[in-house]
Formats: structure tokens, C-alpha cells, sequence
């Protein structure tokens, strides 16, 4: 199974950029109340977020290993 370059990079800027957004989804619900020693992860307007962008990442992530895993039998078959 082979992908062409535009299809892995395309694959491989979405994975990156979800995780930027979680990444900074996490760090706005955990330095957002600091001050004090509240974590804002609890309440919907990050929990949602969050769970949806974690789901997502999650999904790239399992399908980038499994094409990286075909791809890789692929070429030894070859």
C-alpha cells in the first residue's frame, strides 16, 4: 500500500495541528486559574472541548500507526 507524499503530509500537518489545539485547550484549563489553585478542566466550556479534540487526536494518531504499519509490509513484500 502506497500513499502518495501530498496524502502523508496532509495526514501527518492534521495530526500535528489537532495536537497544537489540545495542547493549548489543556494549557488554558490548567493555567487559567492560577492564581489560586483551581483547574478550569472540570467545567464544560473545557471539558467538552477537550474531549472531543482528545477523541480526535486519538483517531489521527491510531490511523497514522496503522498506515505506517501497512505501508512498512508493503515495502518488505516488495
Amino acid at each position: 500500500m502506497t500513499l502518495a507524499s501530498n496524502k502523508i503530509n496532509t495526514l501527518l500537518l492534521s495530526v500535528e495541528g489537532v495536537g497544537m489545539v489540545f495542547v493549548v485547550f489543556f494549557l488554558a484549563a490548567y493555567l487559567g486559574g492560577l492564581p489560586t489553585t483551581n483547574v478550569l478542566q472540570n467545567q464544560p466550556a473545557f471539558r467538552i472541548p477537550l474531549t472531543i479534540l482528545g477523541v480526535v487526536l486519538l483517531v489521527l494518531i491510531l490511523a497514522t500507526v496503522v498506515l505506517a504499519g501497512f505501508s512498512k509490509k508493503s515495502q518488505q513484500q516488495s
